[in-house]
């Protein structure tokens, strides 16, 4: 059992549309609340593939939004609309915009801090790897790292935050058909992401030489000291 289950359990006696608690009152109600949830947007992501622990509002039908300037949390019912964008599937009305521009607020962080870290440490992925571009607009989409190998051939380097999903194959195949097409090359890619459902591997394997990678973050803790 978790301890976000209490949550979980006392969002569910609650009628009201928004539920706001104070981070110390949430803390008091999970028995302790992670350093990270009061400094970092990422940890609020109103998704369970990104946050376990997200399960303690979304299982009791709610999203979170945080406000650290008031030191609170903001849990809100769901809607039909939300509810669709959560699995997956496509709203009828522009709520679900407002709900994906919060998740996004929510998540940026995390991608971007991944993204500033691979370019900077490309060797991680692959020894002998080079950085030709970064956010790389081309016709079929936009490539997040675009990089050469050290035999010269182009990679290209796709970048999701929590679990791969099929338009991410997708996308990759987009951009692989396109530099065959414009170059008359085809590059290799490589995907990076926090996991990869076995449906994920099955349709990975369709395009050749695609590499499959996860990632894992973790926090390191250092005495800042006081002068």
């Amino acid at each position: 059992m978790s301890k976000y289950d209490a949550l979980t359990e006392f969002l569910k006696t609650k009628s009201e549309p928004d539920v706001v608690l104070t981070f110390d009152e949430l803390e008091g109600i999970i028995g302790g609340l992670p350093s990270s949830a009061r400094k970092y947007s990422a940890w609020w992501a109103n998704k369970k593939s990104n946050q376990a622990h997200s399960s303690g509002w979304l299982d009791a039908g709610r999203t979170v939004r945080p406000d650290f300037k008031t030191r609170t949390a903001v849990f809100s019912l769901m809607s039909e609309d939300t509810e669709k964008l959560l699995r997956g599937e496509e709203a009828d009305s522009p709520e679900q915009v407002d709900l994906q521009e919060s998740y996004i607020e929510s998540s940026i962080s995390l991608e971007r801090d991944l993204e500033r870290h691979l370019i900077q440490h490309l060797e991680q992925l692959e020894p002998g790897l080079q950085l030709l571009g970064q956010q790389v607009s081309i016709e079929g989409g936009r490539i997040d790292i675009l990089a050469q190998s050290a035999a010269g051939e182009k990679v290209v380097i796709e970048l999701k935050v929590g679990e791969a999903k099929d338009a991410a194959i997708g996308q990759i195949a987009r951009y692989i058909g396109w530099y065959q097409q414009t170059e008359g090359n085809r590059p290799r890619a490589i995907l990076v992401a926090a996991g990869f459902p076995e449906p994920i591997r099955y349709a990975a394997k369709a395009i050749a030489g695609l590499q499959l990678l996860e990632y894992k973050v973790f926090f390191a803790f250092e005495d800042a000291g006081l002068k």
